[in-house]
C-alpha cells in the first residue's frame, strides 16, 4: 500500500517539472508537457445528441468517407501534419477567443461534416462540431472513436 502511494506521489511530483520557463520581468511562465491524446474535458455524448450532432462509429464514418463527406481533424497540429484521415482538413483552436475555428467549410449548410480527434477520450472534435452546428450546418457528425480507431483498422490515411 505505502509503495503504491509513494509511486503515485512521485509520479504526481514529476508531472509538474517544467520543461521550459520564460521570464517576463521577474515573473516566470512555465510550460508543462501534457499528453495530446487525452483531453481535459470528457466527451459529452448526450449533449451532442440534444444539440443535433450525430454521434457515429467507425462503420458509419467509413460510409460517409466513401460518400465524400467533409472530414475535419481536431487533433494537435503536429499530429495532423504527420498523418490524418485521407482528405481531412484541420480544425484550429483560437486561443484568443477560446473557440474552435473551421476554416474550409462548404457553402451548402446541408453537406455532411464529420469531426474527429484522437478517440473517445477526446472532446476537441465535439467542441468543433458544436461550433459548426451553431453556424447553421444541419448534417454534423461526431466520429467518437476518431483517428486512433480509423488508422488501427486500416482505413485510408495520408
Amino acid at each position: 500500500m505505502s509503495r503504491t502511494l509513494s509511486s503515485l506521489v512521485l509520479a504526481g511530483f514529476l508531472s509538474f517539472i517544467p520543461l521550459e520557463a520564460v521570464d517576463y520581468d521577474g515573473e516566470k511562465s512555465f510550460l508543462l508537457e501534457t499528453r495530446y491524446d487525452v483531453c481535459v474535458t470528457p466527451p459529452q455524448v448526450d449533449d451532442a445528441l440534444q444539440k443535433g450532432i450525430r454521434v457515429i462509429d467507425l462503420k458509419k464514418a467509413g460510409e460517409l468517407h466513401g460518400q465524400k463527406a467533409y472530414f475535419y481533424d481536431a487533433r494537435e497540429k503536429r499530429h495532423f501534419q504527420k498523418s490524418r484521415i485521407k482528405g481531412a482538413k484541420p480544425v484550429h483552436f483560437d486561443v484568443s477567443k477560446a473557440e474552435y475555428i473551421v476554416i474550409e467549410l462548404p457553402k451548402a449548410k446541408e453537406e455532411p461534416l464529420v469531426f474527429y480527434c484522437y478517440g473517445e477520450s477526446c472532446a476537441n472534435s465535439y467542441e468543433a462540431a458544436l461550433a459548426v452546428r451553431k453556424l447553421g450546418y444541419s448534417n454534423v457528425y461526431w466520429f467518437l472513436n476518431g483517428f486512433n480507431e480509423w488508422s488501427e483498422k486500416g482505413y485510408p490515411v495520408e
